[in-house]
Formats: C-alpha cells, structure tokens, sequence
C-alpha cells in the first residue's frame, strides 16, 4: 500500500473517532438520543441535494475553465500560422489588390483601442473587402506561379491545422483554412499556368477574394487577441504591417 492510500486510511480512521466523540459526549451532557437521531437523518438528507449542486456546479466551471484553454491555445496557435503563412499570403494578395483603399484603414491599426478593434471586426464580418487582382497578362503566370509555390511549401502545416479537432470551436479560423484548401487545389490542378485566360482568372480572382475577406478578419481578431493578453507581442506585428508599403521591421524609435 502506497503512502497516498495510507493517510487516506489514517485520515477516515480520525474522522469517523472524531463523529463518534461529538455525538457520544452530546448523549452524554444531554441524554436526549431521539434528538441525535433525527439531526443526523436530516442532515443525510441533505447530502444528496448538496452533491447534486455542487457536482453540476464543479461540472460547469471545470467545462467552462477547460473550454477556455482550448481557445487560449487556439489563438497562440494563430501565431503560427500568421509566421509560416498567413502574412505573406496576405502581403501577396494585397500587393496586387486593386482596391487598396478599401485596407487603408489598417495602417493605422498602432493606434487602435480594443473598440476599433471591435468595430472593425464587425464591419469585416456584415461586409466583403472589396478586391481584385491587378495583374497584366505578362505577369499573371509569374503571380500565380508564386502563390502556388507558397501554398505548396506550407501545405502540410495547413492540412495539419485542419486535423485539429479542436479548430471546430473556431468557426471562422476553420472557413479561413477551407478556403485556403481550396485556393491550393484549384491552383495545383492547372499544370501549366500560362493557358490561364481570362475567364479563368477571373474565377480564380473570386477564390483569392475569399481567402483574402476570411484571412484579413483573422488577422485583425489576431491582433486583437494580442492587444489584450500579449501587447509586448503586438509591436513586432504593428512593424512589419502587410498593409503598410512603409513598415519596417527595425525599430526607429
């Protein structure tokens, strides 16, 4: 018998002398055993009742504290994904976005209160980013070509991503990977790149302006999620800003 199991013993043994002192010595002062009899049964029934409250209790802060974690450990794990891929996909995709304007807010993001960030969030979610790859007919190829590349490399992060059962609390995180998945499937199945023509870059462009809604909220709860519980990890995010044609990663100031 272990030492654990031990004192588990030793320590029922004292208390059971313990409950056998106070009641014998309460007969003993005042002789009155109907009245032990009936505090102990009423006593007894109250244990279930207080077992029920404090097990459905327990059980509901211990889930929620669980749940709680699991997310913590999602939103690190976003770290990740915005170093292996996420920021120079979206540095690809807005370098040739049409519409830069519709981002330009981002610049700024150095300056934001955990309200901007909300607010921009909610305006993300009820509404597109207006985007449409501006490429001429002689750099197309090279421009797919360099996506494809890069959603091939990291190919098996992202797939190892998606393995994870627990990314089912993430909704929007999950859409973002699916339509990463996607992007990289429809590029791959294009074997050569220079027979893509018009039409076919235009839809291509559509599976582009997916990723890039979905990738653009993702980043801006990211950062969000930094400001909040990691605001010394948000300066280096702040300086190499893919928004920002000006960022610079060394620090200035």
């Amino acid at each position: 018998m272990d030492e654990h199991k031990r004192w588990k013993i030793k320590f029922s043994i004292l208390m059971v002398i313990l409950i056998i002192i106070i009641y014998g010595s309460n007969y003993l002062v005042l002789g009155d055993g109907e009245h032990i009899i009936s505090y102990i049964w009423t006593h007894l029934g109250f244990i279930p009742v207080d077992i029920l409250v404090v097990a459905f209790l327990l059980d509901e802060i211990i889930e929620r504290k669980e749940k709680e974690a699991m997310l913590e450990k999602l939103d690190m794990l976003m770290s990740t994904f915005f170093s292996e891929v996420g920021n120079e996909l979206i540095n690809q995709l807005s370098t040739v976005n049409k519409y830069k304007a519709s981002t330009e807010n981002l610049k700024s993001i150095k300056n934001w209160t955990e309200n901007d960030f909300d607010n921009k969030l909610a305006e993300l979610k009820d509404a597109n980013i207006d985007f449409s790859a501006d490429i001429s007919k002689e750099d197309r190829e090279e421009f797919l070509e360099n996506l494809r590349t890069l959603l091939v490399d990291k190919r098996e992060f992202i797939i190892n991503l998606i393995n994870n059962p627990n990314l089912l609390e993430k909704e929007e995180f999950t859409g973002l990977i699916n339509a990463i998945l996607h992007l990289d499937e429809e590029l791959e199945h294009r074997s050569d790149l220079a027979l893509v023509n018009d039409a076919d870059f235009g839809h291509l462009n559509g599976d582009m302006q997916r990723v890039y809604n979905k990738l653009v909220h993702e980043w801006v709860y990211y950062l969000k999620y930094l400001y909040k519980h990691h605001p010394y990890m948000i300066a280096l995010i702040i300086r190499t800003n893919p928004f920002d044609e000006d960022a610079d990663v060394y620090v200035k100031e």
